[in-house]
């Protein structure tokens, strides 16, 4: 049965992300075609650059092999990935 999964991605320097930020977000585009992704952005804070990503799948497992393949992770854009189970208990998730 499919679950959400919490993501936050750390990113490293601007130019690196402003490197692979085309491809990245077309390829989230098509997981968001495909109803994995929920939703995605930024963090807009004057903390660490980062984003948050909400995903529906099977597993953990399921949702690090999507993670794989962003060319934001291929391209050493980002630093740290960290994935949590999340249940919405209110609101609308996609």
């Amino acid at each position: 049965m499919p679950q959400h999964f919490a993501v936050t991605y750390s990113y490293g320097p601007a130019e690196e992300q402003a490197k692979h930020r085309p491809q990245h977000r077309a390829y989230l585009g098509a997981l968001v075609e495909r109803g994995c992704l929920k939703a995605s952005g930024p963090f807009t804070d004057e903390q660490a650059p980062g984003a948050l990503l909400i995903f529906e799948a099977e597993s953990p497992a399921e949702v690090q092999e999507l993670l794989d393949a962003d060319p934001m992770v291929t391209g050493g854009a980002v630093t740290g990935v960290e994935i949590r189970s999340w249940n919405p208990v209110l609101g609308t998730v996609g």
